[in-house]
């Protein structure tokens, strides 16, 4: 079966996977943190994290996380764990920030502040995960095909070959869009397509949502959409002199694929026609009164 974008369709995106991500696991020395330009690097943070990557540290380090000031937490105490938005430098030199706009602008007032620390060096693991989906833009039209294997259940008292159709379902696609590198954090950009077949050690992994409608778009429909995790598998891009810059991206899926009827996951309906992303502070809706 194969499926073409509609008028009103979209493709939103989630970089990493809903599946145990990949993580790195790594050493940080006192001088890996640059105090004066706020950036803290490590050996494979320019092969494997983008700009806008969603991140989280960890470390079983008694210390903590040192690399960073305690006002990150809102406390005094340094924690052991940090999930934040990261913008990456030309050498792999990381920013921190609260929301995917602050990092992919690099807004230097809303930054996390490090801290120098002495002494061991601190190991840490830094996986790539985000809760969000961003909307791909530039998208000029995709392509999803779904299979599902034919089991051969032939025995040898049968005198003609017998399938159960029943098999194990599968798939892959393509996007095409225009290229384009600039983002003010709202939209996702087509260089992060061709970014993630990039990466060394974490893989290419996303969870993607390929919309035919979107009720944002048409309010009076219902969302239609597939959802599945996938992996970019090749990218190409044509340049031409009479024409724009255009990029494919190919993929396979490498979980469950379902196609859903209905609000997308990570929302809260309200009772007028806007929703909530779970993201947020839910904490006013238990409220009595009114603020």
């Amino acid at each position: 079966m194969t499926v073409f974008l509609g008028q009103y369709g979209n493709i939103r995106l989630k970089r990493g996977s809903k599946t145990p991500y990949a993580y790195l696991e790594e050493r940080l020395d006192p001088a890996d943190v640059n105090t004066s330009l706020n950036r803290l690097g490590f050996d494979t943070s320019v092969d494997n994290l983008l700009i806008g990557d969603r991140v989280t540290l960890t470390t079983t380090d008694a210390r903590g996380l040192i690399c960073f000031d305690p006002s990150v937490w809102s406390s005094e105490t340094v924690e052991s764990s940090l999930s934040a938005f990261v913008h990456v430098n030309a050498v792999g030199g990381l920013r921190f920030f609260g929301t995917f706009q602050d990092a992919v602008n690099n807004n230097r007032s809303a930054e996390y502040q490090l801290a120098a620390f002495n002494g061991e060096s601190l190991d840490i693991k830094v996986g790539v995960t985000d809760n969000n989906d961003n909307v791909l833009g530039n998208v000029t039209g995709y392509t999803i095909n779904t299979d599902r294997e034919s089991i051969d259940a032939t025995t040898l008292s049968d005198k003609f070959r017998r399938q159960y159709s029943a098999g194990l379902i599968s798939g892959n696609g393509s996007i095409d869009c225009l290229f384009d590198y600039k983002t003010t954090g709202i939209e996702e950009t087509p260089l992060l397509m061709l970014q993630l077949l990039q990466r060394i050690d974490i893989g290419s992994e996303f969870d993607l949502a390929l919309y035919l409608t979107d009720k944002e778009l048409t309010p009076t429909e219902s969302n239609v959409f597939y959802e599945m995790e996938a992996m970019v598998t090749r990218t190409g891009v044509t340049v031409s002199t009479d024409n724009t810059i255009n990029c494919t991206i190919d993929f396979v899926t490498t979980g469950e694929i379902r196609l859903l009827v209905g609000e997308p996951a990570g929302y809260v309906l309200k009772e007028d026609d806007d929703r909530l992303e779970l993201e947020q502070s839910l904490d006013f809706l238990l409220k009595e009164t009114e603020d």
